[in-house]
């Protein structure tokens, strides 16, 4: 809080705390003791400071104070330290005052190491130590060092007079609104005005005074309480709260405007005085307009959330940028008029009012004559104006002339001179915005080289972090002219960048097919390291954040040490483990280990798969906990492993969990009992050691397996039944309740809302015979609807008598279609080639893994002409769109359709017909034709062969479960 209230007046008010404090260290000026000075605020503080420094100087027996500012040291130093290192070379006597604790960055550690070292202070300061606390300090000092304060008795408090206390208030408010006013339409920007974020000083001294007004004098006046509404919805509007904004902005433009109505000279100073050295106070006027121009920034940014009611929110922010021009027109306040001028013109270029917004570019390039970044903003609008009305060739000049202009702000600045007015905003946000309209001017030329250079310029200045909006439009028109270039892998990219975008701001509500991705946090990448994976919002949203929970709780206790997940195909059983569980288990210390998450997807070779993923997650773990690379081995074996995994958990004081994602894999593969008993004893050996835990997905259609490991190996560890209730972890499909609300959830959090009708009918279409919604068919279809805009349920009727299929196959389509039209037939080749033709009631075989050598082999076969480079093309995006995975294994990598839900409509694509192709095949070369009918006739006998292992198994299951019925 600052004020040129006089000194002498705070003083007085708070002589009785002075004297109090001066006696205390007087009395014990050559021994320890702890003494608190309660002051909430920065300014008074150091005025008290000043004032107790001159009253010890005059005493027969003189102190030396020496402040120790903790904000200006090293803050990895502990309280006691940075009291040493401040007063090394003072002599005694010696009084130490210690103050901005309020700014330390993790004060409670601070504290909590004080608590531990309270002995040591007595020993190494023989002297009075003063610490000037707040409130908040003083409640985590009682809270976290207990025993260090009880060396202090009572606090000696030291305050503001309320008088002085409202007009500071009242002085910091018309400071907010001069700042805001000074910004201009910069203003709603989040990065702007820091000092009046929650949780920055002024603003924890404001809620300070606040809170002491309210217990000195009551109420605040009407004027501070508008204030401080405009304040609060400003918070709330950076948050992204905006029906609370709109609640405060909405009551603090009421009152501005009754005052402006009113014309009242009382109104805009009350309870203020000025000096003459003081700029003017904002004018109620004033105040108004900055109210306006917020209130239209929130139309602007609910335009952004609804896409529904777009243009009519546009058309509510022109209203309100336009009377907070016209109020400042009215002042004639021209200078401000320049400062807000943007605002309108950018929901006009929105609209599409061209003649309105070249008037308005035109009455910019007057106003900003001394101002170069909004001056070179306004000859971009013109660009805007110039496109639309297709005149290429004076978009072109317009948008040549912005650039000009910053290159010559650019170097006046160079030269010491100091930055314009937004420089900041127009470096980061400007640039891009010219090259954008630079290459679109190429496109409309029908130059796409040219247009693309400036495209990739665009790129290259643009931050979606400034403006989102214009960097998507940058992405997708670069997408667009790769593609018609029939640059292919290159739009792709550009796709995956889209895709990657949409999830970090939350606008893709779905995933479509394929496994939902960790979230990486940057933040912490920059306090340790690492990038940690945290748990992904899907999986909260999606309601399997307690299955998440349920699962670490289980793994952090010694009794389980082995967990089956297990559930139908296309529930989510490997995003919740690749997106929930392994993220999660990173931050569980059970018994005070670290956790080591080990992913196993393969399992051809698997004893060097686990050996690879180990070293994978060792090298995800922050810098700390990664004691370097595990010893090179070209050849792995069950016992090497084991002691690999052995010395993690003995010598590095780490829970190992081995994680196996889809384990039929393995069981595939497997054909001989003597290849799945090493599997089983290695895992036996796994349980057998504490803290080596192991975690296996599994379709219950493989429970068979379960049964045969149980018969070969001693599983006392979990008393020898690998099917209870305490090893198997059950996860199925939502209920139709579920997937209602996980669809409000995910549309509302991506700002994409559908119909209620829509919702209800969606999942009606989505349940199947056994009342459950598959996870995978509600993130496709839902994918789906996003990309295509449809929201309403007369839209989704419009597609056809069967809605959800037509969706499941556009899907699919559109996948194809990246590979461009020249490759969509391979590519439709190629996901056919990754499916077998089985029964509805066998899942085993309808997904299987194959090489690229089999693929080829098979395209050959089937006399299928493909080039090796288009070949390399489909299969990158497949795998890099999440349809197909990419398997890799020390003999190859192989690749797998990512869900059985998907074979049927991948066998049913429009452009596939397998007989006919045979029948092209035998015509042409009838020994050809006949290999690949016994190729396919050779299919068929292994998938009867192993429907019947399956039949066989599932009647086991169903005895097993008779007889533990039976028993009591």
């Amino acid at each position: 809080m600052t004020s040129p209230y006089p000194t002498a007046k705070v003083l007085e008010h708070n002589r009785q705390g002075l004297i109090e404090l001066q006696r205390a260290l007087q009395l014990r000026s050559h021994r320890f003791s702890l003494i608190l000075a309660r002051c909430n605020y920065s300014r008074l503080r150091q005025m008290l400071i000043t004032a107790v420094q001159q009253a010890v100087q005059v005493e027969a027996d003189p102190l030396t104070i020496a402040v120790v500012d903790l904000a200006q040291l090293d803050q990895s130093l502990t309280l006691r330290q940075a009291m040493q290192v401040a007063i090394d070379d003072i002599p005694p006597p010696l009084t130490v005052m210690v103050t901005g604790l309020e700014l330390v960055r993790d004060l409670e550690e601070v504290l909590r190491a004080a608590n531990l070292g309270r002995d040591d202070f007595p020993k190494a300061f023989p002297c009075p130590l003063v610490l000037w606390c707040n409130d908040r300090i003083l409640h985590l000092l009682n809270h976290h060092a207990p025993d260090f304060r009880s060396f202090a008795t009572a606090p000696i408090s030291f305050d503001y007079p309320t008088d002085e206390l409202i007009q500071s208030l009242h002085r910091g408010a018309n400071q907010l609104f001069t700042t805001m006013l000074s910004l201009g339409d910069d203003s709603s920007l989040p990065g702007q005005a820091p000092l009046y974020r929650q949780g920055s000083l002024l603003r924890t001294e404001l809620e300070f005074a606040l809170t002491d007004i309210a217990h000195q004098s009551g109420p605040l006046s009407a004027e501070l309480q508008a204030s401080l509404d405009f304040l609060k919805g400003r918070d709330a509007f950076s948050r992204g709260e905006l029906d609370v904004a709109r609640l405060y902005f909405t009551r603090s433009l009421e009152y501005w405007q009754q005052q402006t109505s009113q014309r009242s000279p009382v109104a805009s100073s009350e309870g203020t005085t000025h000096s003459i050295l003081e700029p003017a106070a904002p004018t109620p006027s004033d105040k108004q307009a900055v109210l306006l121009f917020y209130m239209g920034a929130w139309w602007r940014q609910y335009a952004i959330r609804h896409r529904q009611t777009y243009r009519q929110s546009c058309e509510q922010a022109r209203h309100y940028f336009s009377a907070c021009l016209e109020c400042l027109r009215q002042e004639q306040r021209l200078d401000l008029v320049g400062k807000f001028l943007h605002a309108l013109a950018e929901v006009l270029q929105k609209l599409a009012y061209w003649a309105e917004l070249e008037a308005l570019a035109q009455e910019g390039q007057q106003l900003h004559r001394d101002d170069p970044v909004r001056l070179a903003r306004n000859y971009g609008y013109l660009a805007e104006v110039a496109l639309a009305r297709g005149n290429a060739s004076e978009a072109e000049a317009a948008a040549i002339q912005a650039l000009e202009i910053l290159k010559i702000a650019e170097a006046v600045q160079a030269t010491g001179a100091e930055a314009p007015d937004g420089w900041d905003v127009a470096t980061r946000f400007q640039r891009s915005w010219y090259f954008y309209l630079l290459g679109r001017v190429q496109i409309v030329l029908g130059q796409p080289d040219q247009a693309i250079e400036q495209l990739l310029q665009a790129r290259q200045h643009g931050n979606p972090e400034v403006d989102l909006v214009l960097y998507r439009s940058i992405l997708e028109t670069l997408r667009q002219q790769y593609f018609q270039r029939r640059a292919y892998r290159r739009a792709f990219h550009i796709k995956l960048e889209q895709r990657q975008l949409e999830t970090r701001f939350r606008l893709r509500a779905f995933i479509g097919a394929g496994q939902i991705q960790p979230y990486e946090s940057s933040r912490l990448a920059s306090l340790n390291g690492s990038t940690q994976a945290l748990l992904a919002t899907e999986i909260e949203a999606s309601g399997r954040q307690q299955d998440v929970i349920a699962l670490v709780q289980r793994l952090e206790q010694a009794r389980y040490q082995l967990i089956v997940l297990h559930g139908p195909s296309g529930v989510g059983k490997s995003s919740i483990l690749y997106a929930g569980l392994v993220p999660a288990l990173r931050r569980s210390f059970p018994d005070g280990r670290t956790t080591l998450p080990v992913l196993v997807t393969a399992y051809r070779n698997w004893p060097d798969a686990i050996y690879q993923a180990v070293i994978v997650a060792r090298q995800r773990q922050p810098l700390g906990l990664y004691g370097g690379a595990m010893p090179t081995a070209a050849c792995v074996d069950r016992h090497g492993l084991l002691d690999q995994l052995r010395s993690l958990v003995n010598q590095q004081f780490q829970q190992v969990v081995l994680i196996f994602d889809q384990v039929e894999e393995f069981f595939v593969e497997a054909t001989t009992l003597d290849q799945r008993r090493e599997f089983y004893q290695f895992l036996c050996d796994c349980l057998n050691t504490p803290f080596l835990k192991v975690v296996m997905a599994l379709r219950e259609d493989y429970f068979l397996y379960l049964l045969e490991w149980e018969r070969l190996c001693d599983l006392d560890i979990i008393n020898n039944d690998i099917l209870s209730r305490d090893v198997r972890y059950y996860l199925g499909n939502f209920s139709p309740r579920a997937a209602e609300d996980l669809l409000r959830r995910l549309t509302t959090r991506a700002n994409f809302y559908l119909d209620e009708p829509l919702i209800e009918r969606l999942v009606q279409d989505l349940t199947d015979a056994e009342g459950g919604v598959r996870p995978i068919e509600l993130q496709v279809v839902g994918a789906q609807l996003q990309r295509q805009g449809i929201v309403s349920l007369w839209a989704y009727d419009a597609l056809g008598p069967s809605p959800k299929e037509t969706l499941v196959q556009q899907f699919l389509g559109s996948v194809v279609q990246d590979c461009g039209p020249e490759q969509e037939p391979l590519a439709r080749w190629i996901l056919y080639l990754l499916t077998e033709e089985a029964e509805e009631s066998d899942g085993r075989l309808q997904r299987p893994l194959k090489s690229r050598e089999e693929l080829e082999e098979e395209l050959a076969l089937l006399r299928l002409p493909f080039r090796r480079p288009a070949l390399d093309l489909v299969l990158e995006i497949l795998v890099k769109s999440g349809l197909v995975f990419e398997i890799p294994e020390w003999q190859g990598d192989r690749y797998q359709l990512v869900h059985d839900y998907l074979v049927g409509f991948i066998r049913q694509q429009p452009g596939i017909d397998i007989d006919a192709v045979l029948e092209h095949v035998t015509l042409d070369n009838p020994a050809m034709g006949h290999l690949a009918r016994m190729t396919a006739l050779e299919h068929q006998i292994r998938r009867l062969r192993l429907m019947a292992v399956v039949a066989w198994g599932a009647v086991l299951v169903a005895c097993l479960g008779a007889i533990t019925a039976m028993l009591p």
